[in-house]
């Protein structure tokens, strides 16, 4: 079974993070700002964990498909948005299902926190 995130805007950090009962595990990181555009769609297929996927987008555009394995069983999807200052905003759907934090000011800090969403690998 495959599951996918994509990444549509992320003003500046998105962490994406897999847990189950006794451990996590970092999906990817991405990086971005500076009005830099993001599409990465990030696939999670059945393998062994490979590390974290880091994608840097600060001051360059985005667009990436990249593939990450786990070991298969339930996972809970965890989004963790951070801000740096200034504006931020965040799109991310989940097997076509979703989150969003408009563009917004409210300060920097972790902004953006949906979920946990359920997954199967």
């Amino acid at each position: 079974m495959s599951n996918t995130i994509a990444v549509t805007a992320c003003d500046n950090e998105l962490i994406v993070l897999a847990y189950q009962w006794g451990a996590s595990f970092e999906l990817c990181r991405i990086l971005s700002g500076n009005n830099q555009s993001v599409n990465v769609t990030l696939n999670i297929q059945s393998g062994t964990y490979q590390g974290t996927i880091v994608l840097n987008g600060v001051n360059q555009p985005l667009s990436q498909n990249i593939t990450q394995t786990l070991a298969a069983g339930a996972y809970s999807i965890l989004l963790l948005g951070v801000d740096w200052g200034g504006p931020s905003q965040f799109t991310v759907n989940i097997n076509n299902t979703p989150y969003t934090l408009p563009l917004t000011n409210q300060g920097d800090g972790l902004l953006f926190n949906p979920g946990p969403v359920s997954i199967t690998v």
